[in-house]
Parts: structure tokens; C-alpha cells; sequence
């Protein structure tokens, strides 16, 4: 018996049953901990940064009315009244036409208001220096409070930390910070067709691809991956390894079984517990569109169609969010990766009234770089991988022209080895509207599942 899809939802309203579900405990980790967590308090500053006026440049800390009028052609005299050494504060008062020398993060000496650059002097013996060029009042120099006054809010909550928000904490003297506890993600494999990846695949069976695929996406979301296991297609195995996951983690993820045919069980399950709820079952995106997103008690079950492809977009579009609202983030925007501009090397076709998420790969030719589809079904590994990203082609549009220009997701921050030499012939990179998108959509094979 086919079973019915839920009401299909449209992804920007799938996203927005997100906000059920609220962000993890507060906890204080050490600073050394904190990388890439998401802040759970306002941090403040506790005392000036810098704590006094402080030089730039090494150099020459001068008063810089004396300097007024310098220049290579008729330079100021100074006498070295004595240097500041670094990590002392210094008790020099030099007077009208006397400079001190000094190093880059000195402390300027009392009544000095400006740092000549040792470049802009020359040296006439071991008590005398020219200064070449004049200065403005605290040219070189970093003021007292001019980076953070004392009690003024450095980082604010929902800030995910990167290393130099970390080393501006460093540098006021936080040594612990408070941020949402990270998730740990549950990940269960589900089919009498999935064996473990050790074992060799009997007839009309595969390897358990999604458990490493997922295991990684979820790391990359900086989100802890917790491996639960192969359920077959039985009520009871599912449900055991469901009951493992709601208890050891923050969100459970099931692969496979969110379709709609009789072997299907991820809703019947769900369904079977005392206080859940059924949020979503299918999405119109393609690939993708069994997506299963359910409540039990407060916790989030997503059920993912089995095809990797499918499974990596779902997880992309709709876990990536989740996992950041669990880590503290506000924003419930998918995780797209860094992306860049290319001309389309061939029509593609969509369906109106659903997304379209169409692999990629990247080809150079001569100044400019195409975006080249790649065939492909949904079970279709090998499609991830050869791809360099994708492009998404929105509900309200019936399909792109060769030669449009489209963003491409990155599936990297590097692309480089990905973008081949060769060129293609002057007829494959032209820009217009010739061709239908029927026989675009029939030659290129694209899954729209």
C-alpha cells in the first residue's frame, strides 16, 4: 500500500518550523575550547584596551608640535633622551626637542603625543637624530580605551567565535567563556538493503553510505556525530534504535524510510510515541522531497530520503539550520557555502513550484568560468563527487538559458584542482535562448526525484 505524503511545504515554510525548537544549556568551556561555539552571554570588557597610549611603529616618540615645519629638506634635530624598553611603563619626561626611542607596542613616555617612524629619520650620531617629516598629535600611536572602553560589550549573544574573536578575548583576560552546549547528532541507517561498509554487498543490497556522509556534514556544522546503527525493516528495530538515539542525543537523524512505500516505517514509528508530532513529511525540493521533520517530547527527529544525494541536500537545507538554532545561532537561513559567479554552459529545465538544486562542475575558458550540469540520478554517489557545488533554480522559474549568468555553491573553499583547462568550443559557451527546455531536460538526464 502507498502511504500519502503529508501536505508539501515549500522550503522557506519547512524552515520556519524550526523555531519549535529552541537552543541547548549554557555552559562555560575554557577559552582554549571555544573555537567556533556560539556565545551564550554578552561578553564585556572588564578594563581599557589598550591600558596605555601605545606606539605602532618603531620609531622615535617625540612631542609632535616640535616636528612641525620637518621636512628632508630642512629636518627637525632631536636629542635621544633614552629608549623604552618593552613591557615596562616609562618614567622618561623628555622635553621640548628631545625624542625617545621606541619599539612597536611601547608605551609612549609622559608628554610624548606622537611616534615618528624610524624611516622618516636619519641617525647623525649615538645622542642626535633628524627627523625627516612632520606628525600629527597621536599619529602612530594607539590611544588609551581606543580599542574597547572598560564596560563596553565586546561580543554580542548568538556570535559563533572565530580564531580572532577568541584571541580578543585572550587579549582582555577572558579565560572561560560562556556558550550553547554543542549537539550531539544521533544517525541511524535504515533497510534490509544497507549493510555495514566492511562487508561485501550481497545481490540487491549497498554499503552504508549515509553513515559516513552524515557523519562528516554533521562535524563540518561543528555538531558532534553520534552512530547508532543499521535498523532492518522491522516496527521493532527501528523503534529500538529511535529509543537509543532520543536518549544519548540532541537530535536524531534516520536515513531512509521516509518515503511512501509499505517498508516505510519512520512515520509509524515517530507516530508511536506519547507526546509527538508529525511537522513535516515532504518538502518541494528536488532532489530531497521525502523529508520527514518530527517532534518527540522536545526533541527533533528528521527522517532523510535515502539516496546520498537527496539526503546531503535535505541535511544542507534544512539539519544545517536546525543544528545552528540548537548551538545558539538566530538565523534560520540554510548553510551555503562560499560561492561564485559563472555563465551556464546549457539550458537546464525545472519544474514549476519546486526548488531545483542541480549539481555542477566548474570549467575554465579563456577569462571566464562555466557552470557545467552534471547527470545524475539521486542514489548516485559518484554525482556529489564529481561535482564543484551547485546551483539552485527557484519555484517560481521554469528553467535557465545556456550563457545566463548563476551563483554556484561551493561544496569547498577550494576549487582550484577543479577547474579543468580544456576548452570548450566557442558554440557550447554562447549566451541566447536557443533550444527548449524539454529537449535540454531529455539530453541532459537530470534527476528530478
Amino acid at each position: 500500500m502507498v502511504k500519502p505524503f503529508l501536505r508539501v511545504l515549500r522550503p522557506e515554510e519547512a524552515r520556519e518550523l524550526l523555531r519549535a525548537f529552541r537552543p541547548l544549556d549554557l555552559e562555560d568551556v575554557p577559552l582554549a575550547e571555544a573555537a567556533f561555539r556560539v556565545i551564550g552571554e554578552p561578553v564585556k570588557v572588564r578594563e581599557d584596551m589598550p591600558g596605555f597610549d601605545r606606539s605602532t611603529m618603531d620609531g622615535f616618540a617625540v612631542r609632535s608640535t616640535d616636528t612641525f615645519g620637518a621636512s628632508e629638506s630642512s629636518p627637525a634635530l632631536f636629542e635621544i633622551a633614552g629608549e623604552v624598553a618593552m613591557g615596562e611603563m616609562c618614567d622618561l619626561q623628555p622635553g621640548r626637542g628631545q625624542a625617545v626611542r621606541i619599539w612597536t607596542g611601547g608605551a609612549l613616555p609622559p608628554g610624548c603625543d606622537a611616534v615618528v617612524m624610524v624611516e622618516q629619520t636619519e641617525d647623525l650620531d649615538e645622542q642626535t637624530v633628524e627627523v625627516l617629516k612632520a606628525v600629527a598629535p597621536y599619529e602612530n600611536v594607539v590611544r588609551k580605551g581606543e580599542d574597547f572602553k572598560a564596560g563596553e560589550t565586546l561580543l554580542k549573544v548568538g556570535r559563533r567565535l572565530r580564531p580572532q574573536d577568541l584571541g580578543l578575548l585572550a587579549s582582555v583576560g577572558h579565560q572561560t567563556v560562556t556558550v550553547y552546549r554543542k549537539p550531539s547528532v544521533a544517525i541511524i541507517s535504515s533497510g534490509d538493503e544497507i549493510v555495514p561498509i566492511e562487508q561485501k554487498p550481497p545481490p540487491g543490497c549497498m554499503r552504508d553510505v549515509n553513515r559516513h556522509t552524515l557523519t562528516a556534514l554533521v562535524r563540518e556544522a561543528y555538531a558532534e556525530p553520534v552512530w547508532i546503527g543499521i535498523a532492518p525493516d522491522t516496527f521493532d528495530a527501528l523503534s529500538s534504535l529511535v529509543d537509543r538515539g532520543l536518549h544519548e542525543s540532541d537530535l536524531v537523524l534516520i536515513s531512509g524510510g521516509s518515503s511512501m512505500g509499505s517498508r516505510d516505517l519512520v512515520i509509524e514509528v515517530l507516530k508511536g510515541y506519547k507526546d509527538s508530532e508529525i511537522l513535516l513529511h515532504g518538502v518541494s525540493v528536488s532532489p530531497g522531497k521525502p523529508l520527514i521533520l518530527a517532534r518527540v517530547g522536545d526533541m527533533p527527529v528528521f527522517g532523510l530520503p535515502g539516496h546520498p544525494v537527496s539526503a546531503m541536500v535535505c541535511f544542507e537545507q534544512f539539519v544545517v539550520p536546525l543544528i545552528r538554532r540548537l548551538e545558539g545561532e538566530l538565523s534560520l537561513k540554510p548553510f551555503f557555502r562560499p560561492a561564485l559567479q559563472a555563465f551556464l554552459s546549457r539550458n537546464l529545465s525545472s519544474r514549476e513550484g519546486r526548488t531545483d538544486y542541480v549539481r555542477v562542475r566548474l570549467q575554465q575558458n579563456e577569462n571566464r568560468v562555466l557552470a557545467v550540469p552534471i547527470p545524475g540520478k539521486s542514489g548516485m554517489v559518484s554525482a556529489m563527487v564529481r561535482a564543484d557545488g551547485f546551483v539552485r533554480i527557484a519555484a517560481d522559474c521554469e528553467g535557465l538559458y545556456k550563457g545566463d549568468l548563476v551563483t554556484v555553491h561551493l561544496f569547498s573553499n577550494w576549487i582550484e584542482d577543479r577547474i579543468e583547462t580544456e576548452h570548450l568550443s566557442g558554440h557550447e559557451i554562447a549566451g541566447g535562448s536557443s533550444g527548449d527546455f524539454s529537449e535540454a531536460h531529455r539530453s541532459e538526464q537530470l534527476s528530478r526525484d
